[in-house]
């Protein structure tokens, strides 16, 4: 690889004073939603809390413009009392910024020469329905604190001979890639890159067809070495193929993390069908024990595809896949409506897993689906599938083993938090809902594991591709807080749109209402972020929240932008 140095920074420091904050118990965001439960809970936020999320005292700090749209959620790793922010571009581009002013630390393209980012007219349909102009990192990386690396997922396209000049071009002019980079240089590591290539039950992978859209998945000590793994999943992209014909598969690849030119562990959802993809709106790759004395699984759902695992087949469309950590199903659960849902465009896979944290003796994991059904498992024994009782669509039925109920008439796209023993989801064009979970002696109501009787939500209705964030400090009283960016879910629609970032109290309900601490109209000329992106996550660490988004002053919408908040004595003007 070439490595490059970028230009500086395009800084927009929103005003010159603001509060400098000491910050104890450190806390280090190392991958998508915090943790491999996936449960979005930053619990060690000792500086933010509800009496001071104000518009008088908390605020915009400071932005920093990069070369590409920042759809994975920047992680921080905390060194020398600051927060080192490290984001990734889609035009495959690797920052690290001084969280605390905005200021860039260091820069590497990860592009090799003759290569570009994807353009996304040239892949799948070349729709641009999914992901425009281009399409670079779109996923989360994963960081290594042990080997001081973080993991990257490129895409990129040949500018040489024919894929420079043809306009349907082959599979050969795309590559994804793996990158292991110091944390410190950004030089490569483990003898990376790698590309990503492979085959399951014979059949090949080929990057021009799928897109890397979740978040990597770092488990420790799991290769037979005793080396950690990283594990990447793959969707189709933007619409390629025609249903009943070849819609592109779902895939997972497991590279031993301290030697990518080592054969990758690999598992395709539909080996003898189609479809099936792993995207779940950018959520990372669940993992975590299946019961108490049980093992280390990986947790995932596809999307619509075809479903044969229920009569020996090998298919798992539209299901939850549980996996062993060298990628072999171990159990999974299929609605019973799967076949109707997948001919509806109605995926399982629309949102990502996460695990309910280990309570008790039985172990759950959450999904929901484009139904607007919110689904819970028991990851031991997940359910498998129990076929519907008509033949026509609608499927009318049940599913056994699992805990299933119609929470929204919206589409999910979205992966719950949860927060002592509350679970908060939220839907499509809708408020955030908070469920309180049933994991205690003696129960608290007669569902297993949440609760449907006693649901407070927020007045405010979001838009498409809203993700949550949770912090406090532990289960103390008045500091845990819901953060969530509104949007109008660009590229969905033809312009983007400002971003609204909100605080809530997470604790409390007034007749019924979450209430509102902050958000970013309060103070729109020190506060207002960047324009929205859809599924991005604010991460919150160490008295600062951090949130990719869109230059809003770039009129080709192709420069990204991390807004930077935190505790500030500069008045509202």
């Amino acid at each position: 690889m070439k490595f490059i140095q970028r230009q500086p920074l395009i800084f927009a420091f929103v005003f010159v004073a603001c509060a400098a904050t000491l910050m104890s118990g450190q806390t280090n965001v190392l991958t998508w939603h915090n943790d491999n439960w996936r449960d979005g809970l930053n619990s060690t936020e000792t500086v933010l809390n509800q009496s001071n999320v104000t518009a008088s005292q908390f605020g915009k700090i400071c932005s920093a413009v990069v070369d590409g749209q920042i759809y994975a959620q920047p992680l921080v790793v905390s060194t020398g009392g600051k927060n080192i922010v490290y984001l990734v571009t889609m035009n495959d581009s690797v920052y690290s910024v001084d969280g605390t002013n905005c200021a860039q630390i260091n820069s590497a393209s990860l592009l090799q020469a003759n290569e570009e980012a994807v353009r996304c007219t040239d892949v799948g349909g070349g729709k641009c329905h999914t992901i425009t102009p281009i399409i670079g990192i779109l996923s989360t990386p994963v960081i290594d604190p042990a080997t001081n690396t973080i993991y990257v997922v490129t895409e990129t396209e040949s500018t040489l001979g024919t894929c420079a000049t043809l306009t349907k071009k082959p599979a050969t002019c795309f590559v994804h890639r793996l990158h292991a980079l110091d944390l410190t240089t950004f030089a490569e590591k483990f003898n990376g890159p790698a590309t990503i290539a492979g085959s399951y039950q014979g059949i090949l992978f080929t990057a021009n067809l799928d897109i890397q859209r979740p978040g990597l998945l770092l488990l420790p000590g799991v290769m037979p070495n005793g080396d950690s793994g990283i594990y990447i999943g793959f969707s189709e992209i933007d619409g390629v193929g025609r249903p009943g014909v070849n819609i592109p598969h779902g895939w997972v690849f497991g590279y031993d993390s301290q030697d990518l030119t080592a054969a990758p562990y690999v598992w395709n959802s539909t080996p003898s069908g189609e479809g099936g993809g792993v995207w779940a709106s950018g959520a990372g790759l669940a993992a975590g024990l299946d019961s108490p004395t049980g093992t280390t699984n990986i947790y995932l759902v596809t999307g619509d595809g075809d479903f044969t695992a229920n009569t020996g087949g090998t298919d798992y469309g539209d299901s939850f896949v549980k996996l062993t950590k060298n990628l072999v199903p171990s159990g999974y659960f299929t609605p019973f409506a799967q076949a109707c849902m997948n001919t509806a465009d109605q995926d399982f896979g629309s949102s990502g897993v996460m695990l309910i944290p280990d309570t008790g003796s039985t172990y759950y994991a959450v999904a929901a689906s484009k139904q607007g059904i919110v689904y819970a498992m028991n990851r031991a024994n997940p359910g498998g599938y129990t076929p519907p009782t008509n033949s026509t669509c609608p499927a009318t039925g049940t599913n056994a083993n699992v805990q299933y109920f119609h929470a929204s008439t919206h589409q999910y796209y979205t992966t719950p938090v949860s927060w002592n023993s509350q679970l908060y989801y939220i839907p499509m064009l809708g408020a955030i809902s908070r469920y309180p979970l049933n994991l205690t002696t003696p129960p608290k109501c007669l569902y297993v594991p949440i609760c449907l009787g006693n649901t407070v939500k927020t007045a405010i209705n979001f838009q498409y591709g809203t993700n949550l964030s949770v912090s406090s400090s532990g289960t103390t009283t008045g500091t845990a807080i819901l953060w969530a960016e509104k949007g109008n879910g660009w590229p969905t629609t033809a312009t983007p749109g400002l971003g609204i970032l909100y605080a809530f109290d997470a604790e409390h309900a007034v007749s019924r209402i979450i209430p509102e601490l902050w958000d970013s109209t309060q103070c729109p000329a020190r506060d207002q972020p960047g324009n929205a992106i859809k599924f991005v996550l604010p991460t919150i660490a160490n008295g600062s929240v951090y949130l990719g988004s869109m230059d809003p002053t770039d009129l080709t919408n192709t420069r990204g932008q991390l807004d930077v908040f935190g505790s500030t004595v500069v008045p509202c003007s």
